[in-house]
């Protein structure tokens, strides 16, 4: 007998044995097992975020921290630093996030959306998430700028309007350089 039918044999022989040595479930069991899945059934969750973020439209770097913020045009922001540093959050609105301003190794962060509304964000934080915002109604934001250790946040308008952010209590000042009265000095 060759050596390939012995093995054979004896495996046929474990089969036989847990065959025998398996139990059939009761009538009970199999009844109260429902027969089809449906929709109840199942939860989803996403499990794992990898790779670049969708979309991407605006990127800011905190060069102390070494912190890489990225805004979406879905309204997200993705966090990335050290291994291991990876943050998604999300802003309420939806509305793509055009700017993104970092305060220099305060662990915050200037998002501006489309919807020209500016949101002040708390990274140091295990969940980020927006203390202040502001919302330009006659306006629309074009571009953001903070000098390095400075408490104030300049916002450019389309129209040539420079308009002045205290960044600690984030609140319009009442300073406003407008685009004509620059021009005449």
């Amino acid at each position: 007998m060759s050596p390939v039918a012995v093995v054979m044999r004896k495996f046929m022989r474990v089969l036989d044995g847990l065959t025998a040595s398996a139990q059939t479930p009761s009538r009970t069991e199999v009844e109260t097992f429902p027969e089809t899945l449906t929709s109840e059934h199942f939860q989803m969750c996403k499990t794992v975020r990898h790779g670049f973020p969708h979309q991407p439209t605006a990127l800011a770097f905190d060069t102390v921290q070494k912190i890489l913020a990225i805004g979406t045009k879905s309204g997200a922001l993705r966090l990335l630093g050290r291994p291991g540093v990876d943050c998604h959050c999300q802003h309420e609105s939806n509305s793509p996030v055009i700017l993104l301003q970092f305060l220099v190794n305060e662990g915050a962060l200037v998002s501006v959306c489309a919807d020209d509304s500016l949101h002040l964000w708390n990274l140091r934080q295990k969940r980020p998430a927006i203390l202040h915002s502001l919302k330009f109604n006659k306006e629309r934001i074009t571009c953001c700028f903070l000098p390095f250790q400075s408490k104030w946040l300049y916002i450019g308008t389309e129209r040539g309007n420079l308009h002045v952010v205290n960044v600690e209590s984030f609140v319009l000042s009442g300073y406003v350089v407008m685009w004509n009265k620059a021009i005449e000095l």
